[in-house]
């Protein structure tokens, strides 16, 4: 059996959907092999992309265009691909908009069509003709992943009844993300500048969903009640100058700017807390999907403070960490400043957290699921 990934978001370019596809695809083989699946991308930069194409074991066919959108040339392609191998199941990489082309995958030989979500396709479902796009591609697939209940439950009638719904969230690799021993807590903290002082990270992208600039209005007062705490902030991205501005004159704050990954996860790993406060904005279209560095984090026994944004509560137990209204400093300020003063309390919840992930979010729970959306019985 084959399986065709089409996307418009793989590595080498990095971002959040990138790193879910490499990840699932590197499961996929495990399982599979490398010739079990060929991927059909867009190519950002052709020179990194060939680099990158070069080092995989399973083949990638580039599309010569910075985006792939689902437009006739593209379809032929595709279409070739499919009788050219003997292409099985088609899986797009993100349901929204290439999951159009699931009807004419099926008319070129695929007997199974599979719709990966993120989160973005919420906003979809929130516009009358992006909807009736959501639509076209729920009568096609077979199968319609999701990555927390909360996005399912935004665009779940807009896709229909017709496909079968599946829960693919990020899986984290525990033996990867784990607790840090005290020489490389010791190693990451003296790299930040940090020594031993209370210690609370963020670790994501630098957009304003992600709350980042509430972190940096109520450290005055956690470091009022907890003496020194520090607030470092990993990550790049368009809010970058003004988190700049606001944390101007406010003591404890420090900007990485964008890391390896791993100095990001031993930054994270060094934490007394990882806090993400995220919000949803314009009236529902820009939400938290689900949250992959509260899941990380857990992994690194690290506890977590996360905002009621979309998914994301999805990701915390009561045992793990505290979720917090995305616009509520006063509940934000409470439970950062609670925990930072909690030595044993941070311990019983980071041990619990890595336990939670390690059953809800491994990769052997997760890649064994993709392996049977992907190659189960065709309808």
């Amino acid at each position: 059996m084959t399986v065709l990934l089409v996307t418009n978001d793989f590595p080498p370019t990095v971002g959040g959907i990138q790193s879910y596809l490499r990840d699932y695809v590197d499961e996929y083989v495990k399982r599979e092999g490398p010739n079990a699946i060929i991927v059909f991308a867009s190519t950002q930069d052709p020179a990194a992309a060939g680099r990158y194409d070069a080092e995989q074991p399973y083949r990638v066919v580039r599309w010569p265009r910075r985006v792939m959108l689902p437009t006739p040339a593209t379809a032929r392609r595709m279409e070739q691909l499919i009788k050219a191998h003997g292409v099985d199941t088609v899986w797009f990489g993100a349901a929204a908009p290439l999951a159009v082309m699931g009807g004419t995958a099926k008319r070129a030989g695929a007997r199974r069509v599979v719709a990966t979500t993120h989160g973005h396709e919420v906003g979809w479902s929130m516009l009358p003709g992006a909807r009736q796009t959501l639509r076209v591609i729920g009568n096609a697939a077979d199968t319609v992943s999701y990555i927390s209940e909360y996005t399912l439950g935004r665009f779940g009638r807009a896709f229909g009844s017709r496909p079968r719904y599946v829960a693919l969230p990020s899986g984290v690799d525990t033996a990867y993300f784990r607790p840090a021993t005290a020489a490389q807590r010791a190693r990451t903290r003296d790299a930040l500048g940090v020594g031993e002082a209370p210690l609370i990270v963020c670790a994501s992208r630098l957009v304003a969903r992600k709350g980042q600039d509430q972190l940096i209005r109520v450290l005055p007062e956690v470091r009022r009640r907890v003496p020194g705490a520090q607030l470092v902030i990993v990550g790049r991205g368009p809010y970058r100058s003004r988190l700049d501005r606001l944390a101007r004159g406010v003591e404890g704050v420090t900007f990485t700017g964008p890391v390896e990954r791993d100095v990001l996860r031993d930054i994270v790993a060094a934490a007394d807390v990882f806090a993400m406060p995220a919000r949803t904005r314009g009236g529902g279209l820009d939400v938290e999907g689900l949250g992959i560095v509260y899941l990380e984090a857990q992994a690194c026994a690290v506890p977590v403070v996360a905002g009621d944004s979309g998914g994301a509560p999805e990701t915390v137990t009561p045992s793990t960490g505290i979720v917090v209204g995305g616009r509520d400093t006063r509940g934000l300020t409470e439970a950062l400043s609670g925990l930072l003063a909690d030595a044993p309390l941070r311990a019983a919840m980071g041990s619990a957290g890595r336990a939670f992930v390690a059953s809800e979010y491994s990769w052997e729970l997760l890649g064994d699921r993709l392996r049977d959306v992907l190659g189960g019985a065709a309808p």
